[in-house]
């Protein structure tokens, strides 16, 4: 049996109506999860946290991706940075709902970009609010969609997921953390030192990737993240294959 991945999606308040949408970036997730073995289950941010926990209770793991950027009063800094693309706030709170709700529930779960981040600073994290500005002597390009090196740690999940060592990654951000949240720990960095992986310290599957794996659908290395999620999925469900 097939187990359910919860993905979470954009959100559009705009003067049409709310919307909640799965634009092509999207759409790349959800195909890897129906890769992977897993049935992608789109989780549209209505309805407040007590949706968002009854919807975390019926997915045997959660997908949390990449996309606007969370308001820095999360992490304590009051002052939003002017080039923050921030989230609508019915989706952001939705999302921290559905965060918490799968930590308690300890649920298997894989964020990637924004994901990633949300799981940091929902765990009491918190992030840098604009790379070039923490990071000025960087000659790594973090965004646009470019490529670039990062060091997977050999003593982590991750790398027994991906392999150790370096790995060549599709990168599209400006954010990344900075401290980490409780229970997580940071697994791969990039030369210029920015954290670009963590994972949960504890036994439960908790994976955070700065990169976006989904854009290179036929890697091995997407192949295997997304299987892993899936399988622990399976495993703590006690779902037959």
């Amino acid at each position: 049996m097939r187990p359910l991945i919860g993905v979470n999606v954009e959100f559009d308040p705009g003067p049409d109506g709310r919307r909640a949408r799965l634009n092509e970036k999207h759409a790349a997730y959800v195909e890897a999860v129906l890769r992977a073995g897993g049935v992608p289950v789109v989780l549209a941010p209505f309805g407040g946290p007590e949706a968002a926990a009854q919807a975390a209770a019926r997915c045997d793991g959660i997908l949390f991706t990449g996309g606007r950027d969370l308001h820095p009063s999360r992490y304590g800094e009051p002052v939003v940075h002017p080039k923050a693309d921030l989230l609508p706030r019915e989706k952001e709170e939705y999302d921290f709902a559905l965060a918490r709700a799968a930590r308690e529930r300890g649920l298997p779960v894989l964020g990637i970009c924004g994901g990633m981040q949300l799981l940091n600073v929902a765990a009491g994290g918190s992030l840098h609010q604009h790379l070039p500005e923490a990071f000025p002597s960087s000659g790594v390009e973090h965004g646009n969609n470019r490529t670039h090196l990062v060091r997977v740690e050999g003593d982590s999940r991750l790398g027994g997921i991906v392999g150790a060592g370096p790995l060549e990654v599709v990168t599209s951000h400006h954010q990344a953390v900075r401290r980490c949240g409780e229970g997580l720990r940071p697994v791969a960095r990039t030369d210029d030192g920015v954290i670009e992986a963590v994972e949960g310290t504890g036994r439960g599957f908790v994976v955070g990737v700065l990169w976006h794996p989904e854009r290179r659908p036929d890697a091995p290395e997407t192949r295997t993240l997304f299987e892993a999620l899936v399988a622990a999925a399976r495993e703590r469900s006690h779902l037959p294959r």
